[in-house]
């Protein structure tokens, strides 16, 4: 009914792979005299989500709609939610995807739901890349020189290959744990998402030892989201995430995407201080991600 959906986290195929995180999948759309939109919910005991395994959700558009047209879907959305007795929770993509779209998604939301918070999403704008130096921080600049100074190689990894991916995902991994952070995919989990979603893997060398690496998904028309990027904490004084962050924005400047989103530096609307400040230092520009309960 819909075809090729704005993003990738609506699509069929990833809500079907993910499906076993929740009870049922509602698979929704909303018609008057035409289709106009759908909507995909995963059924948990406390709510219908959207999204329910992925950064953000919202709906499916089939063409450009009017905003009388978007309150009545939300209206219905609601009634929806009712008749199953449970609350519906709906996190829209960061503005930056489509700013005028989901502006009036956001006004609408604001509207007849409930604000749960509001993430900053950072993302960097690849048209400003040829002039990357003149618009970063001072210190910023500094630490991408020295960066330049060390033995640090970035290689493009072959996303086909397990050995590959695997190795990407280990430094992730030990980055991850070193910090503290969270890692939702399982490696079993990232190479059976990979057979649907474009992606992409990168490490970077120092003296032949991997000390950093990124997973990126593309995700929409021009668009490539990393998933996970970090480096091994005993390496950070070479200032690598500096350099390896410079080389990935040259990588999809070469391709001709228009941005990379880097995502939140915010959980349910609390800052992390030092990943909001490292973000703005290396360019990044900021658009809000709303997240609503009806």
């Amino acid at each position: 009914m819909f075809g090729r959906q704005s993003h990738v986290f609506n699509f069929v195929e990833f809500s079907e792979l993910n499906k076993g995180k929740v009870a049922s999948l509602h698979y929704l759309a909303f018609a008057d005299t035409k289709v106009r939109f759908g909507l995909t919910l995963g059924e948990r005991a406390d709510g219908l989500y959207s999204p329910f395994s992925a950064p953000f959700g919202g709906f499916v558009e089939c063409a450009h709609q009017r905003l009388g047209f978007i309150d009545e879907a939300v209206s219905a959305l609601s009634g929806y939610g009712r008749a199953h007795g449970k609350p519906v929770y709906v996190t829209l993509p960061p503005l930056v995807y489509d700013c005028s779209q989901l502006s009036k998604w956001v006004n609408v939301f604001m509207r007849r739901a409930v604000l749960r918070h509001v993430d900053l999403n950072y993302h960097f704008d690849l048209s400003l890349f040829p002039h990357y130096e003149e618009i970063i921080e001072r210190n910023a600049r500094k630490n991408l020189h020295r960066a330049r100074h060390e033995d640090l190689v970035t290689l493009h990894l072959d996303t086909s290959s397990d050995r590959d991916v695997e190795r990407a995902y280990s430094v992730i991994k030990a980055n991850r744990e070193q910090h503290g952070y969270p890692l939702r995919m399982s490696l079993e989990a990232v190479k059976e998402t990979v057979k649907i979603v474009d992606a992409d893997f990168f490490v970077m060398t120092h003296g032949g030892k991997d000390v950093a690496a990124a997973q990126v998904f593309v995700v929409a028309d021009g668009v490539a989201q990393v998933i996970y990027w970090g480096d091994l904490k005993e390496y950070s004084a070479l200032r690598t995430m500096n350099g390896f962050a410079c080389d990935i924005f040259s990588y999809y400047h070469s391709r001709g995407f228009k941005t990379l989103d880097i995502g939140p530096s915010t959980e349910n609307g609390q800052p992390s201080y030092g990943l909001c400040d490292f973000k703005e230092g290396i360019g990044c520009g900021i658009t809000p991600k709303f997240a609503f309960e009806l």
